[in-house]
Parts: structure tokens; C-alpha cells; sequence
């Protein structure tokens, strides 16, 4: 018995200690921090942007008086619209925090649309009689934006990493087309984002290297509390009467770059000291 169990146990040292090998390996760093590749570089992103709005229409009372009463329900809808962003990027010394920090501009588009169907109603009872006021609107915004976030990676393996960023961004308007025709009683309540827009964010992606110095990375961002204008629920923008959610998902490609010189070391000189060279016969013997 006891012979047996010192078999096993021999039988699983080898097992041991290639698993405790495996726990303490170190994954190889994303961005490397010893000097195989500068800290800084260039990246771009192409995606698309969607103002996101609440599922299901949702009913208002907008107007009562005496005997007169006015509700709407409000239907708006989400919209796609363009993304490009360029900007550089600086890789920290030490990532146990943070990994990099970004700085770019960026070109987005946000389109949306609402409809609405309004009653009026009025006499003694408020249901003598109803006049039914329908309505909608349509909104083509375009910004240029400019944003910082800081990054940390957090590895699934040697080349695959979860990316957790939190930023801020600064929108100026360059062009906007909203259009509203229809029932003018819902016009008191209707709100339109400023030419300046000022907000924080937040960006989760789910990345990878190549076996080359390009990071593709993959990223959902979407504001949590808006500066300029007041926040209106969580980072959300007013369009005429409803509430909507801007979502940007995008790619990004970040470029690693060598060193000065690493591409083209130096030429190794033979030591002038050491005179001529030697010639060695092919068979490998020499004196």
C-alpha cells in the first residue's frame, strides 16, 4: 500500500509542477513597457453612432384647464449615423492602473426621429368634444467632438484583452437639419440640444493584438452624466419632446511603433586588433 501511494505521488509530481509553471507565467504585455516599442502613436476608428430612445410609446398630459384637457403620445425612434476619430495615444510607465491615455477628434452624426398623436379635449365633462392634433419631427445633428479617456486592459489571454475607458468629451455642432410640421400645442414642450455639448463617458471593448503592432479593439461608448446641458437622466440629449440615448460602436486600430534604430541595427565591425579573420575549412576542422 504504501509503495503504491508513493507511485502515485511520484506519477504526479511532473503534473504539479507544470501547473504551478502555468499559474506563475506572466502574460506578455499588451502594450510592452521595456522598451520594445515606443509609448506613443497613432490610432483610428470607424464606426456608427445610434440615438437610442424608449421602447414603447409613452403617453403625457401636457395641458389641463377647467374644463379643457390636452395629452399626446409620444413614439420617437433611434437613428444610425456616421463615426470617424483619429487622435494619439500615450502608453503609461507602470500599467497596474492604467494603461494608456488618448487624445483625438472626432466627426459623429446623430439623426432620430418623432412622431406624435395629440387630443384636445374640452367641454363640461372633457369628453363633449376632441379634436385629434397629429405631429412629428426629424433631426440630422453633426459634431465635431473632441475627447480624452484613460484605458486599462484587463487580459483574457496573451493577446486578448477587455477594455474599460471613462472620458470626456466637448461636441461642437457644425451642422444640424431638424425639421417639426404638425401640431403646434407640443411646441412649449419641446427641448433641442445646445450647439455645445459637454459630457463624460464611459467605453467597455473587447480587443486583440496581432502578431504584428496593431491593436484592433472593438468599443460600445455611451455618456453617463451630461456638463453642457444640464443632465437630463444619465447623460441622455432632449429632441424635441422625447428622450434619447447616443451609442458610438466603433473599431479602433492602434498602431505600436519600434524604437529609434530598432529596424536597422547598427553593422557589426570586426575588432581591428584582432587582425585578419581566420578561414576555416569546410569540413569544420581548423587549427
Amino acid at each position: 500500500m504504501r509503495s503504491l501511494l508513493a507511485g502515485l505521488l511520484l506519477l504526479s509530481l511532473p503534473a504539479q509542477l507544470t501547473a504551478q509553471r502555468l499559474f506563475e507565467r506572466k502574460r506578455p504585455e499588451i502594450i510592452p513597457t521595456d522598451g520594445k516599442m515606443r509609448r506613443g502613436g497613432l490610432y483610428f476608428g470607424l464606426g456608427a453612432t445610434y440615438t437610442l430612445a424608449r421602447f414603447g410609446d409613452q403617453e403625457r398630459e401636457l395641458f389641463r384647464n377647467a374644463d379643457t384637457t390636452y395629452t399626446a403620445t409620444f413614439d420617437p425612434n433611434g437613428r444610425f449615423g456616421p463615426y470617424v476619430e483619429v487622435g494619439w495615444f500615450h502608453a503609461t510607465r507602470d500599467p497596474v492602473v492604467l494603461d494608456y491615455w488618448d487624445f483625438g477628434l472626432a466627426y459623429k452624426g446623430l439623426n432620430g426621429r418623432q412622431d406624435h398623436i395629440g387630443v384636445l379635449r374640452y367641454g363640461p365633462n372633457e369628453t363633449d368634444s376632441s379634436v385629434v392634433l397629429p405631429g412629428s419631427g426629424t433631426f440630422r445633428d453633426q459634431y465635431l467632438s473632441a475627447h480624452v479617456n484613460a484605458n486599462k486592459f484587463v487580459q483574457t489571454t496573451d493577446r486578448q484583452f477587455v477594455q474599460l475607458s471613462l472620458g470626456v468629451n466637448a461636441d461642437l455642432d457644425v451642422g444640424s437639419a431638424r425639421s417639426y410640421v404638425g401640431d403646434p400645442v407640443v411646441l412649449a414642450d419641446q427641448e433641442l440640444p445646445p450647439s455645445f455639448i459637454g459630457q463624460a463617458h464611459v467605453k467597455v471593448g473587447y480587443g486583440f493584438r496581432t502578431r504584428g503592432r496593431l491593436l484592433i479593439i472593438p468599443t460600445l461608448e455611451t455618456p453617463v452624466v451630461s456638463v453642457v446641458p444640464a443632465d437630463k437622466g444619465f447623460g441622455q440629449l432632449q429632441w424635441f419632446n422625447s428622450r434619447h440615448r447616443p451609442l458610438i460602436l466603433s473599431i479602433r486600430f492602434l498602431f505600436l511603433r519600434y524604437p529609434k534604430g530598432f529596424a536597422c541595427p547598427p553593422a557589426i565591425k570586426p575588432n581591428a586588433l584582432e587582425g585578419k579573420k581566420k578561414v576555416y575549412k569546410q569540413d569544420g576542422y581548423h587549427p
